[in-house]
């Protein structure tokens, strides 16, 4: 059994081993890493207990071909930045919860751009949650921050403001909102470290443009924050092929609404978007067979099925 500290700390060096060490492979060959948090918190009782294990059918498929830790404990902070930010950085994190603060340590982005002199677009951070817009970095160089969902509901605000066309029932109303405030700059909206003035580099806004317009216009309706999330962690994936990648997924945090059925919809959902981003690693050829793929809840949610919590809250109580 491992306390979260020394999962970490294990992982930490597992991953250090692939990425960091100068001089261990080629860089044209150079090991990539993925983490995915299950952003939002998560119980065993609905994933790998016995119990649970339909609600995950990719993760369990997956759980043979990895390492597979059973025990994970979030000593720290309940909440979501500082539990995200503590497995950036290895150092528990106390910090402003709504992303007003930056990580007070040194994120594994910027140890990974300082020491293997890596570029801007070699590390990212694709989040659903929307305070995460320091997410990438303490203090130097690090993760280039998109908050797709954050996006999307600036476009859909601004339809609704304007009162332009057929409103937010028109995809190609939003789409045109989408590309406009893209165009005239992502300040404020989580474009947080690699930025030229107000202006997106041009690769990044067709980048980030196309991501968009997959998931408004594709074959199905838009249906939560994390399918827009995967769409655009797969366009970054695509057009840069970052080495450090993290992906946060937060449609579980609808558990705080009291709905016990859309929090295991949100499970089922994630380790869906799990899954096709593991497909994508395999098919896409700067990825295949050279990424670690590191799956982990942000924290944990109650386990005490007689408080009137129970699973609404990640407050401390649950194994």
């Amino acid at each position: 059994m491992l306390s979260k500290r020394q999962f970490l700390q294990a992982a930490g060096l597992s991953v250090a081993n692939r990425i960091v060490t100068q001089g261990a492979e080629p860089a044209e060959s150079a090991r990539k890493v993925i983490i995915v948090t299950f952003g939002g918190g998560v119980r065993y009782s609905e994933t790998f207990a016995p119990e649970g294990a339909r609600n995950i059918p990719r993760l369990s498929e997956l759980k043979g071909e990895g390492r597979f830790f059973r025990d994970c404990r979030n000593l720290g902070v309940l909440s979501h930045f500082n539990s995200t930010a503590s497995i950036l950085t290895g150092q528990w994190q106390r910090v402003d919860d709504f992303g007003f603060q930056p990580p007070a340590s040194a994120t594994v982005f910027e140890a990974f751009r300082q020491q293997r002199k890596a570029g801007p677009m070699d590390a990212w951070a694709i989040c659903t949650n929307k305070s995460f817009a320091s997410i990438g970095a303490s203090l130097g160089a690090g993760a280039n921050v998109v908050l797709p969902k954050q996006l999307l509901l600036e476009a859909v605000k601004d339809v609704v403001k304007r009162g332009s066309g057929m409103g937010v029932a028109d995809r190609e109303n939003v789409h045109r909102r989408l590309e406009a405030i893209l165009q005239e700059g992502y300040e404020g909206i989580g474009w947080t470290v690699f930025k030229a003035g107000r202006q997106l580099d041009a690769k990044v806004r067709a980048t980030l443009t196309h991501g968009l317009i997959e998931y408004i216009n594709g074959p199905e309706a838009p249906a939560s924050g994390d399918e827009l999330t995967f769409f655009i962690a797969r366009e970054v994936m695509r057009e840069f092929a970052p080495r450090v990648m993290l992906v946060n997924f937060w449609d579980m945090d609808v558990a705080h609404w009291g709905s016990y059925s859309l929090y295991l919809q949100a499970v089922t959902r994630t380790d869906r978007l799990t899954g096709m981003l593991w497909d994508e690693i395999q098919t896409n050829r700067n990825y295949r067979d050279k990424t670690t793929l590191m799956v982990l809840p942000e924290l944990g949610r109650d386990g005490d099925a007689n408080a009137a919590n129970g699973f609404l809250n990640h407050r401390w109580g649950d194994a």
